[in-house]
């Protein structure tokens, strides 16, 4: 990738997306820079992996041509008026702020640059990001696919759906960890140490997302599969119908969805 890229916000998410293009040779550290208010942060990165620190939004904009928008969304009008004096219609903004829609960016950017709206989520920090991308530029959703295919996969979506992905892949990541942990303290209260107990867990989740990403069957009928007629696996499974878990989990991806309503409506 010729392009050079600038990371305004060196944020964990952020940093993990660079990270990705760096470990897949996507780009080079040298045709990158970064720019943070906290200034710990970015001069820690950039020692670390040799890219150019700029020493404001507006140096950083006149020095790239796509800029990764990763600040906080409520910092968002006041740094898309220091970016907006350098900005220009060869310009690409790459936003990945939470609940923050593409018009709000607009807003806040100026009418010259094209803009990406896009959704990852923490597996970044892994190589396995899932991350959703919308746009009207062809070209440039073709530039964020291949940014954000170095760490991880990606899907192009219209807008409307952006608060349900945010529900379902960009919270999802906390719903395994919440069942991880039920396991391992489920193991560790009967009489496992909490190390033994949290590597079956974390193990089984991590066996179980690799043969559901594998595309031989789906993720129901890999669970008729393990779940054998009068065996444990259907004595849990009968618990958790009779609880209502189904309607319970439903419930509780539907408060995220409307959250994100609400946040998409407040920034």
């Amino acid at each position: 990738m010729k392009n050079t890229i600038g990371l305004l916000g060196v944020g964990n998410m952020g940093t993990a997306i660079l990270e990705g293009l760096f470990k897949k040779r996507v780009s080079s550290p040298r045709r990158v820079w970064v720019y943070d208010k906290m200034r710990a942060k970015e001069s820690a990165f950039a020692r670390k992996w040799g890219v150019r620190r700029a020493a404001s939004a507006e140096d950083l904009a006149r020095r790239v041509q796509w800029v990764i928008l990763a600040v906080k969304p409520q910092d968002l009008a006041v740094t898309g008026a220091e970016l907006k004096p350098a900005l220009t219609k060869k310009h690409g903004i790459i936003s990945i702020l939470a609940g923050t829609p593409a018009a709000k960016i607009r807003r806040a950017v100026g009418a010259k640059p094209v803009i990406v709206r896009s959704m990852p989520n923490l597996g970044a920090k892994a190589g396995a990001s899932m991350t959703a991308v919308t746009g009207s530029s062809r070209s440039a959703l073709r530039i964020a696919k291949t940014i954000f295919d170095a760490c991880g996969r990606t899907v192009v979506l219209p807008e409307r759906f952006f608060d349900l992905v945010t529900a379902v892949s960009g919270s999802g990541p906390a719903y395994f960890f919440f069942l991880m942990e039920v396991l391992a303290r489920f193991g560790a209260s009967h009489g496992l140490s909490r190390a033994d107990a949290e590597l079956l867990a974390v193990q089984t989740a991590s066996g179980a997302a690799l043969l559901a990403a594998g595309g031989e069957a789906s993720p129901q009928e890999w669970r008729a599969r393990v779940t054998s007629k009068k065996g444990t696996t259907e004595a849990a499974f009968k618990v958790m119908k009779r609880s209502g878990v189904e309607k319970i989990l439903a419930r509780a991806f539907q408060a995220a969805l409307e959250r994100g309503r609400e946040l998409s409506r407040s920034v």
